[in-house]
This record gives C-alpha cells, structure tokens and sequence, in this order.
C-alpha cells in the first residue's frame, strides 16, 4: 500500500510562543547527553503532538476544527514514517525522526499558515538538537524531503474533505426540534470525506426517545433536578472537560493522553506516530456520525425543553443527539485501550466522565451520552478492524 512520494514542497509553516526544548545535562559532555537519551524520550511524534497542541490553544481553534487538525497531523506522521522506512536501501536510512518532523510542519502550516516562519524555525533547532544515539546514523535530508511529500499529499486530500462545506437545507420546526436564532454549526459534517467509515450514517444511533414520551419526560426531569441541585464538585466536572477556546480542546486532551502513554511504555516512533493516526481518524470519523445523526434528528436542547434549566458551560449551537463529547471520547479511549490493556478500564471510566459531565452541565440529556458512547465505541471497532497490517500506509481516499 505504498503512496507515490511527489516532489517536496518547499513550503514555509506554523507559529508557535513555546520555546524550543534543549539537552539538559550542565555537566555531562555532550556525548554523555546524547548516549544518555533514550529513542522514547527522542520521540518526533509525541514532540510535535505537543507543538500542534500548543497551536491549538494559541489560535483559539474550537473544538471541530481542532478535532480534524490533529486528524490531518497524525495522519502525515505517520505515512511520513512508513515512506521514509520504505526508502532505505543498504546503508541508507532516511531518517524517520526527520521524515515525521517536517511532515508535521507541512499539516500544521496548512492549518494554521500565520505560524509557518516559526515553524520552520522549530524543525530547524528539533532537527539539530541532540537526540537518541540510533538517530546518528541517519539520512536526515532525505528524511526531510520525504515528510514534506508525504504530507503535502495528506494536505491535499484534507482540502477535498467536505468539513466546512456551507449548510443550504431547511431546519425543520415543530414539537420536540431544535431551533436558533443563527445558522446551525457543523450541519454538513455528517456528509465529510470519512477515514474509515462507508459513510456518516453507516452506525446511526437508533432515535431518542419521543419528545413528550416518558422516557423523555423523565430524562430532561434528571436534567432540571441536576441543574437546581448542582453542587460545586458537579460545576468544577462540567467545566473541566469543556475546554472552551484558548485551550487544547477536547480531542487534545486525548492526544496528550495517547503520548503520554506513548513514553510510559516506550513505543517507537512509527509506533506512536499509528497510534496517533489511529485515534484521531476515529474521533474524526466519530465526529462524523454524531454530527449526522444530530441532524437526522434535529432534537432540542434540555434547556429548550425546559428554559428552566441553568447551565455551567456554554450550549453549543447544533442540536443535541448524540453527545459528540461521548462519541469522540469512547472512540478514542476504545484505540487507547486496544494498545495499552492496563490501561483500559481507566481510559473508558474516563470516556464515561467526559460524556457524563454534558449532563452535569445542564446540556445534554444522559441519552446523548449513551448514544455517543455506543456511537464512538461501534467507530472504534470498525477501524481496528480495518487498521493497516504491517508495514503499510494509510492510503488517502
């Protein structure tokens, strides 16, 4: 499943406040540093996940739009990685570290081109800093021409995938539908270009319950005892996993709980570069389908139901079935936990945490939550279970 590596792109990228981390080590020599780091803690992968974060947060990106980022960062990293190992003949190894670090400058500038000289500047020093020892040996150029290739191919298919397509239907009115007084956001990107899914609609939850039945009389009730009731653990819960703007957001959390869990158990950095692919073409693609099914069924908001209802974190202008925050959360706690087992029942407890809190929070009903969780955790399994074997890319369809 080889990608054709095209001409490099000698395209200048992304800005960052961070400053560039060096050796530590006062007293070694510099090859007592250098034979001191280990190929985990050299990792180009978890580096640059916490660049794209950094980025994030210091371009106020919401959490749509940040979400499919680190989907399109991940992703070059990672075919960078496995182009870059295909390339070595005899004694010429093309470095990996090198084909990683400039495939994330290429994606990142292509998402945020304001911050594209800083970047440069930031491969420039990562590049020459001292790394682990194995990378000595290594074709740093090469490496670098490579990343750049394979990302402008992943950039170029990222242009074509119908997110911010603009909304031109109809919201429908009537008893039970969601309303505002502005245009819905993200009502097309049930119909994105897909990772893994055949398409948006491929696992729709089945409905909620029937505005007016019982079973929503009773869920939006739990919703209004919650809200009168609230006490300060619930609001501090609520708000914690919000992220608003000006922080890494939602799927960010999980990114810097995927690298961190990248360096506890020493992965690789063609290990963790598909693992990260893996993870955020899930919450992208579980995305997808919870903004499909939102607006497939157009349900209102608890505090539409009842204005009641007092809420501690903002109401998202798009409707409310399922929880995106319950589907993009299990899906990525589900490929977390398929990597690290011991991990597992932590991460789902987390995922449960993160979809609960959008009902302590006065904005979701507990049924959103658990059609997310299903949601993300049936987008999970799909693409493990069509995950690349091997030694293969993702191929960019």
């Amino acid at each position: 499943m080889r990608v054709q590596i095209l001409p490099a792109v000698l395209a200048v990228l992304v800005s960052c406040t961070e400053p560039a981390s060096s050796p530590s080590g006062a007293i070694a020599t510099v090859e007592a540093r250098r034979d001191a780091v280990k190929f985990w803690e050299n990792n180009a992968a978890v580096y640059w996940s916490s660049v794209a974060r950094r980025l994030v947060a210091d371009n106020n990106s919401n959490a749509l739009v940040a979400l499919r980022g680190y989907a399109v960062v991940a992703l070059a990293q990672y075919n960078a990685a496995i182009a870059a190992e295909d390339e070595s003949k005899g004694d010429t190894h093309p470095s990996v570290h090198a084909a990683i670090s400039a495939a994330s400058v290429v994606a990142l500038t292509y998402l945020y081109p304001g911050a594209a000289a800083a970047l440069e500047t930031r491969l420039d020093e990562f590049l020459a800093a001292d790394g682990w020892p194995g990378d000595r040996h290594t074709d740093v150029a090469t490496g670098e021409t490579i990343g750049r290739a394979v990302a402008t191919q992943v950039v170029a298919r990222a242009r074509t995938d119908n997110f911010f397509a603009p909304f031109t239907g109809i919201v429908p009115t009537g008893p039970g539908k969601w309303f505002s007084a502005t245009p819905p956001v993200g009502a097309t990107i049930g119909q994105a270009k897909t990772y893994f899914l055949l398409s948006g609609s491929q696992f729709r939850p089945t409905p909620p319950p029937e505005f007016g039945s019982p079973a929503y009389v009773a869920a939006l009730a739990e919703v209004r005892q919650i809200s009168d009731t609230r006490t300060p653990e619930q609001d501090a819960n609520a708000k914690f996993w919000n992220f608003p703007v000006g922080t890494y957001q939602p799927a960010g959390y999980w990114n810097d709980e995927a690298t961190s869990l990248a360096v506890k158990y020493h992965l690789g950095e063609r290990e963790t570069a598909h693992l990260l692919a893996l993870m955020h073409m899930v919450s992208h693609d579980a995305l997808v389908a919870s903004h499909e099914a939102k607006f497939f069924y157009w349900l209102l908001r608890p505090s539409m139901a009842d204005p009641a209802i007092t809420m501690s974190v903002p109401l998202p202008n798009f409707p409310s079935y399922p929880s995106n925050h319950a589907a993009i959360s299990s899906g990525m706690a589900r490929v977390l936990g398929d990597r690290f087992p011991p991990e597992k029942e932590r991460l789902d407890s987390l995922a449960y945490d993160a979809a609960r809190s959008r009902v302590l929070g006065g904005i979701h009903y507990w049924f959103d939550g658990v059609a997310g969780l299903e949601l993300g955790r049936r987008v999970a399994a799909w693409a493990l279970a069509h995950d690349v074997k091997g030694h293969e890319l993702f191929l960019l369809q």
